[in-house]
Order: structure tokens, then C-alpha cells, then sequence
């Protein structure tokens, strides 16, 4: 079947088309003003030449159109028509040629000019031609022109309207519009987008979580006036913060997954946490965990610089292997005391114990006697 494959679309840098031409680009510019759901098909005729432009607008005002043009033949099944441009749609943003998922599952521009990815337009432009090849047994050589008709004539169907009359628009008036309000979406769209839209959810619901450690320890941090304490423990919010922000809340892989003891945000492997996550432990934990932030090994907490917040308001900073403190830093909130040193079952083996208590005042900038 001869043919011709056009992309064009409004994108990062406004309209762009490959390949371009002025008179294919004031049609196709024309057809994406008509184009005003979702999805669809645009019929144009201009006397021997059959434009069957898709057009896909994005939820950020964009769109990105897929155009094959014939010679003196015209396509009578168009259910099939709107699979093959879908199809080809979803294996673009799936792969992100072109377009791609953003973190909430909305499908937005991923290049700025189409001349820029000629290789992913020349494989657009081959599953074009092939799917149009295989239309050639149910295609019908086009009519005369119907001079009845104007220059602009124009016709608008759902795909739930007869295929013979949406056929009989297409060579008769000048534009044939064919909308689909729904399923327009591979199952495989529908899928990842689904995924993304869950874990956007997961991270808005990881980041409040951040939120109230972040209120819980400028609360700590208040009522410290140590020196060396407030040093260290500005040193654990700086590391929180670079592990749940670069690692956690947008790692390139995040999975929310329901454990035995607790509910994991972060990376797998074989289905175990692996990789630097969080644990979030229920009400009713028998040891009064609540969060864990760190490195699992396949399943195993194992780090040497892990946080162990416990639901009392103590929590340990240092090395874990399982759950077993090895060297570190534990804080007792009710004593407001610290022990730094190595530990033996969780409990203090070698080092110091520390007290917290007011050493001087600062009054006006200047320290005086309590």
C-alpha cells in the first residue's frame, strides 16, 4: 500500500513535526483544533490523498499526533485503526520515546523537536506501514471527489457509529472526526499507570511521615542545650533528610509492600527489602518500635549508620546487624540521657553515658551564669 507516515504535535518547544513540510503542517495543525476529547481519529481529504491523522492529547495541555497518508485508497475498518495508532502510543510512552509517564501516571512530553529522535520515528514509522499493509484486504479504492462538498466540510462520529457511515463521511466531506470517550488505553497503560498513580500516593503518604520525624526531632532538638548534642543530633536530621529524600521518597524504583512485622517503602529484591527503605512498625509492636530508617540486605536490617526510632521517644543512631545494636548512639528521652559506645543484646556493653542539663544561658546574644 503506498503510504506516508507523518509525526507531529505540540510538545516541550510548542509545534514540531517530522517530516516537515508547510502544507502537511497548516492540515495538521488545523486537525489538532478539531481535536477536542482525549483521543482520536481525523479523517482528511484532499482529492486523492486520505490523511488518517490520531491525535493523543496529554493532561498537560499538549498532544502528540501519528499521520498516515494514502494514494487514491481509503480505509474501511477503523476499530482497528484506533488498536494500531494505541498500540504504537503505548509502546512510546511506555519505553518514554517521545512521551513518557510522569510520577503522578500522567503522560507528558519527553522531547522538545521530533528531528531530534529519527531513530524512534523511523520504528513508528515501519508499525505505521505494516499495520496499514495488513488493512490492504479490507481497503477500497477511493471514490471521485464530491464537489458537492466544500473545502472545509466537516462530520463528527463515535466509534460506537456505524463503520458504513463514518465511511461514506470520509470520502465525501473534507474532515471526518471519530472520537473514543473510553478504553483508549492499552490493558499495559492502564497497568503502569496505575502503578504510578499508587506509588505517587505511597510517597505523598512517606512524605507526611517524614514530615512529623522532622517535627519530632526539631522538638528534641529544642530542648537540648548541650553543645555536643545539638552537633550530633543536627548531623542525624542532615542524614535523615539525604536518606529520605534522595533515597526514599524518589529512588528510581520505589515499593510500598505489606512485611511479617512492618510496611516497607523502597527498593526489593526477590521480593526482600533491599537497598536503603523504610520500616514502619504497627501500635502494637512487641518491642515499641515505630520507624527504621537505613540499609536492608536481603531482607535484613544491616547499616552502619541506621535510625531506630522507638515509640516512647528514644531511638538509636549507629550500626545494625538485624535488630541488634552493635555501635552507636541510644537516646533515652524520659532520663534525657544518651550512651555512646558498642552494644551486647541491646544494651550498653562499652562507652559513656552522657547527661543532658543546662550549662549556661544566652541572653541577648551573650552567655551569662544560670
Amino acid at each position: 500500500m503506498n503510504s506516508s507516515v507523518y509525526t507531529f504535535g505540540s510538545l516541550s518547544r510548542g509545534y514540531t513535526q517530522y517530516p516537515y513540510d508547510e502544507s502537511s503542517a497548516a492540515v495538521f495543525q488545523r486537525l489538532a483544533t478539531m481535536s477536542d476529547a482525549t483521543t482520536q481519529i481525523v479523517i482528511h481529504r484532499e482529492g486523492d490523498l486520505m490523511y488518517y491523522a490520531y491525535v493523543r492529547n496529554l493532561e498537560t495541555g499538549k498532544y502528540l499526533g501519528l499521520c498516515v497518508m494514502l494514494n487514491g485508497m481509503m480505509i474501511t475498518v477503523f476499530r482497528e485503526l484506533f488498536a494500531l495508532f494505541e498500540n504504537a502510543i503505548s509502546n512510546l510512552v511506555y519505553n518514554g520515546h517521545l512521551i513518557k509517564y510522569d510520577e503522578r501516571g500522567w503522560i507528558v512530553p519527553n522531547t522538545e523537536k521530533l528531528y531530534l529522535d529519527k531513530d524512534v520515528l523511523a520504528q513508528v514509522e515501519k508499525i505505521l506501514k505494516d499495520g496499514f499493509n495488513q488493512f490492504q484486504t479490507s481497503s477500497l479504492p477511493l471514490p471521485p471527489v464530491n464537489y458537492a462538498s466544500g473545502n472545509y466540510s466537516s462530520a463528527v462520529f463515535s466509534i460506537e457509529n456505524a463503520d458504513s457511515d463514518i465511511l461514506q463521511s470520509s470520502y465525501n466531506n473534507a474532515y471526518t472526526c471519530i472520537y473514543k470517550s473510553k478504553d483508549y488505553n492499552t490493558q499495559q497503560m492502564d497497568s503502569f499507570q496505575g502503578i504510578l498513580s499508587r506509588i505517587s500516593d505511597e510517597r505523598d503518604a512517606l512524605k507526611s511521615e517524614c514530615d512529623n520525624l522532622e517535627a519530632q526531632l526539631k522538638k528534641v532538638n529544642a530542648q537540648k542545650q548541650n553543645l555536643m548534642w545539638v552537633s550530633l543530633l543536627g548531623a542525624i536530621v542532615l542524614i535523615l533528610g539525604v536518606i529520605l529524600w534522595n533515597k526514599v521518597l524518589f529512588p528510581s524504583e520505589v515499593t510500598h509492600k505489606e512485611m511479617k512485622d512492618f510496611v516497607y517503602y523502597g527498593p526489593l529484591n526477590n521480593g526482600k527489602p533491599h537497598g536503603t527503605g523504610v520500616a514502619i512498625y504497627p501500635a502494637n509492636d512487641p518491642d515499641e518500635r515505630k520507624y527504621y530508617i537505613g540499609n536492608f540486605v536481603e531482607g535484613n536490617r544491616q547499616d552502619t549508620a541506621a535510625i531506630l526510632f522507638y515509640q516512647n521517644g528514644n531511638y538509636y543512631y549507629g550500626s545494625m546487624e538485624g535488630d541488634n545494636w552493635k555501635k552507636g548512639l541510644v537516646f533515652h528521652y524520659t532520663k534525657k540521657q544518651h550512651f555512646e559506645g558498642t552494644y551486647k543484646e541491646n544494651k550498653p556493653y562499652d562507652g559513656f553515658w552522657y547527661e543532658h542539663k543546662k550549662i549556661c544561658r544566652v541572653k541577648n546574644g551573650r552567655e551569662v551564669s544560670l
